[in-house]
């Protein structure tokens, strides 16, 4: 799977165009950053072509009586009109039109907002009427349009909108097309331990894993590292299934960047599961290192992950990864911990294994442990 950052930035270029992700799958290449500045130019031009257009309607909407406005938008323009010309109008003036719309038409509406437009807007928006806005949008499945608002949403409506969303799972749906890294914080400082808890095994359940991983990717650090911890401090059942979602998504690269942070300890309770033990698993994990360029990431984590699985590693890849076991012997240099974690390991395999592994070897340090030289 790509990174979980970019699969995000298609699907919401995906809506920007009316299409759907497969027909963007050419652009997967690129980074979430750069899709990013590609979505964001493209509404610019979009919104910047009928300007002039919505600029002509919100000064007649904020000419006329609400009344009058409030059917000429239910009635005549849309919700799409209407969404578009909303970021033209003075806030005050546009939160007093709401008054006189109906909640299912302003959920319509938001669909067409832009929220950075719109934000002065928001900001005003009184919170009981944002929670009930809130709640249809979740019951239309409109994730992404609620991502977007979270961006811009202030403290108070912010809080009460998370209260109002009761299913830990659409937490994650929502928060994978968050881009304001500080408003995620905020939401993660606000959940106490047993809703986080409630959305780590919610990941789990519903195999939301790559969702986790992406909104822990843009957190802030401490938040990041609170989370991570009570994650890996969860049942076997529960870090069974990041091991296999992380096979299978292929997110190595991010959980090898957030072991940087978290304890030596808790690294070791995820490696010492059963599933990290299969080949397969072992496999993906290899195939990443090299697809990744993790090899520093990877070396960094050999001791947390102990002789016995860092011995396993070393008998698949000695049997199906060769090459691994080459750029790996060339990569270690002196007495750093890694090679010490080898050595440990290496005396764990039997005769013919680390025949095989030694035939794979360059020359360095990896062959000299596997050919008994200390």
């Amino acid at each position: 799977m790509r990174n979980p950052a970019t699969r995000a930035e298609l699907v919401k270029l995906a809506r920007i165009l009316e299409t759907d992700v497969e027909s963007l799958e050419h652009l997967s290449y690129l980074e979430a950053e750069r899709l990013r500045t590609l979505r964001e130019g493209i509404t610019e031009a979009l919104f910047e072509k009928f300007r002039a257009t919505f600029s002509g309607f919100a000064r007649l909407s904020s000419m006329l009586p609400l009344g009058i406005s409030a059917r000429i938008s239910e009635r005549v323009l849309g919700p799409t009109l209407s969404g578009r010309i909303a970021g033209e109008m003075p806030p005050k003036k546009a939160i007093e039109l709401s008054e006189r719309l109906s909640d299912t038409f302003l959920a319509d509406t938001c669909l067409h907002i832009d929220p950075v437009r719109a934000k002065p807007i928001i900001a005003g928006f009184p919170v009981d009427r944002a929670v009930a806005i809130t709640r249809l949008l979740l019951e239309r499945g409109e994730m992404i349009t609620m991502g977007r608002f979270v961006d811009v949403l202030p403290r108070d409506t912010l809080f009460a909108a998370t209260d109002a969303i009761t299913r830990e799972a659409d937490l994650l749906a929502i928060s994978f097309f968050v881009e304001n890294s500080d408003q995620l914080d905020q939401v993660i400082d606000y959940l106490d331990v047993e809703r986080r808890e409630a959305i780590i095994h919610a990941a789990a359940r519903e195999d939301l894993w790559p969702e986790v991983i992406a909104t822990l990717l843009r957190i802030g650090k401490v938040p990041r590292m609170a989370m991570s911890e009570l994650a890996m401090a969860q049942d076997a059942a529960i870090l069974d299934s990041l091991i296999r979602a992380a096979a299978a998504e292929d997110l190595w690269p991010a959980l090898l960047t957030m072991a940087d942070e978290i304890p030596e300890s808790a690294i070791g309770r995820l490696a010492e599961q059963p599933a990290f033990g299969e080949a397969n698993v072992i496999r993906s994990v290899i195939d990443s290192i090299v697809a990744n360029d993790l090899w520093a990431r990877f070396r960094g984590q050999l001791t947390a992950m102990g002789t016995d699985r860092v011995a396993r590693l070393i008998e698949v890849a000695a049997a199906e990864r060769g090459p691994f076991l080459w750029e790996l012997d060339k990569r270690l240099a002196g007495d750093d911990a890694d090679v010490e974690a080898l050595r440990r390991a290496v005396r764990e395999l039997d005769t013919d294994t680390r025949k095989r592994a030694s035939a794979a070897c360059d020359n360095g340090h990896l062959a000299s442990a596997l050919a008994g030289v200390n």
